[in-house]
């Protein structure tokens, strides 16, 4: 019985270990304003990145993120890419595999945002 117990213990502070990791390898991003941003305005920025950066995990980041050390990198795009709709225009991929029903302009607008104002990698 003694054995069990311990073979108990290391499996359960092995899944404690898996999950304390998978929560602290989460990204943080770090968002880049203007310095002139006023504060209430980087306020607003800042939420509707963080929307941004929910939607492109959920719309993007299988195709676009990749992995390094366990960490999850978001690409930085050029900024031209980032203008209105030609991310998505430019590349045939999106039109296949990502139609206008699975997101809005405006979430798209909200993607666009986080990805401009990211931390550049």
């Amino acid at each position: 019985m003694p054995d069990r117990m311990k073979y108990t213990v290391v499996i359960l502070f092995f899944i404690f270990y898996i999950l304390s990791e998978a929560c602290t390898t989460s990204r943080k991003i770090t968002y880049v304003f203007p310095d002139a941003m006023a504060e209430q305005i980087r306020s607003e920025y800042l939420k509707q990145c963080e929307k941004g950066r929910i939607l492109y995990d959920i719309n993007c980041a299988k195709c676009h993120t990749t992995t390094v050390n366990r960490k999850a990198i978001v690409p930085d795009f050029e900024p031209e890419k980032l203008i209105g709709y030609e991310l998505r225009v430019k590349n045939a991929e999106h039109e296949n595999n990502l139609p206008e029903t699975a997101i809005s302009s405006e979430e798209f607008g909200l993607i666009m945002t986080f990805l401009s104002y990211k931390k550049k990698n």
